[in-house]
């Protein structure tokens, strides 16, 4: 019985390594050394450039690698070395449609590379998910007499991910959320902003659109019954279509065009609403001041229904709204600066257009 168990342990021993070596082995895989350089990647994944989302046959793959210099001279680094190969050995340059990236998206350094020295960044290419490839790495210029050995890696598209979706879908939380004042089961799981601040901001722009006068007639409960009001219609009328310009591992641009209500274009409905005010109080007011304090009062009685006799429009504009990764979360950039109007210019068209 002892020597059976010390078999076993042996047998399980046995299999731990292989498993353990097997891993090993598959880490490796991803990277490559010669005399000259080793090229390791270090990570990956797909992102998006010039609103041209990612299909299954066509995506942009962001390979984050780093090269060292093992050589005694100085390494000149161009995107020209990389290169990507399919199955049927079709080449996949480099994509430099990348100009305008963020600052912690880092592309790989070209320049010149000191001896012993190591330089880390991405470099994209268009490829196709799930599928094989092989990334090929060989220095232009070694020596006169000698071309560099070539580093082969191999790199299968499975393994990486996107998500650009998660901005995407956060953005959509957000404005379900905070603009038709949708319940969102998962807010707080996709996005960091305060729900209830960038609420209490949506009103308050809301009141200042209609204008000082009526502000300064009408009761805060009457206000909040207005602003409810328009919300209830937006949120029955309302819409938005998303669509990712931007993503990278942990920033993103997502265009909105938003489908909502406008006051300018209920001047005829608010017209009928004061001739029938009119007719219902001839001789009602002694004076003009008590009128006019009656007509506010029958302003905010009444005017949900002007909401409701109104259609929702579509936006001639797409607003580029810009987020931030944190943790697992995505924050909307909603401060209110000069230059980030879009997010200003998005939420006067929620409020009605001014």
């Amino acid at each position: 019985m002892i020597i059976k168990r010390k078999l076993l342990f042996i047998l399980g021993l046995a299999l731990l390594l292989v498993i353990a070596g097997c891993g090993g082995s598959g880490s490796k895989k991803e990277e490559g050394k010669t005399s000259v350089a080793t090229l390791k990647v270090k990570s990956g994944e797909f992102i998006t450039m010039n609103s041209q989302e990612n299909t299954d046959d066509s995506a942009l793959l962001a390979l984050q690698i780093s090269i060292t210099n093992n050589s005694d001279k100085s390494l000149d680094l161009l995107s020209d070395d990389f290169s990507l190969y399919d199955s049927n050995d079709e080449k996949v340059s480099v994509d430099e449609a990348i100009y305008d990236a963020p600052d912690d998206f880092k592309m790989l350094n070209t320049d010149g590379l000191a001896k012993g020295k190591t330089v880390t960044g991405y470099l994209p290419f268009r490829v196709a998910k799930n599928k094989s490839y092989e990334l090929h790495y060989q220095p232009s210029v070694y020596e006169d007499s000698k071309q560099a050995d070539e580093i082969v890696v191999k790199i299968n598209t499975k393994n990486y991910k996107d998500h650009s979706g998660e901005a995407k879908d956060a953005l959509d939380a957000y404005v379900q959320t905070v603009f038709f004042a949708k319940d969102v089961s998962n807010y707080s799981k996709w996005v960091a902003n305060d729900a209830v601040k960038e609420k209490q901001r949506l009103k308050e722009r809301f009141i200042k659109n209609m204008g000082s006068t009526l502000d300064d007639q009408l009761s805060n409960q009457q206000k909040n019954q207005i602003y409810t009001d328009f919300i209830a219609a937006n949120r029955e009328k309302g819409s938005v279509t998303l669509k990712v310009n931007t993503a990278f591992p942990n920033s993103a641009v997502v265009e909105v065009t938003p489908k909502v209500l406008y006051l300018d274009d209920m001047y005829d409905e608010v017209q009928d609403l004061k001739d029938q005010f009119i007719d219902d109080n001839r001789g009602a007011y002694s004076d003009y001041n008590a009128a006019m304090k009656g007509w506010y009062a029958y302003v905010a009685k009444n005017f949900s229904e002007v909401f409701k006799n109104n259609e929702a429009r579509t936006s001639d504009n797409a607003y580029k709204i810009n987020l931030k990764k944190q943790g697992d979360k995505w924050a909307v950039d909603s401060e209110k600066r000069s230059d980030n109007y879009d997010y200003e210019d998005l939420l006067s068209e929620m409020t009605g257009g001014y």
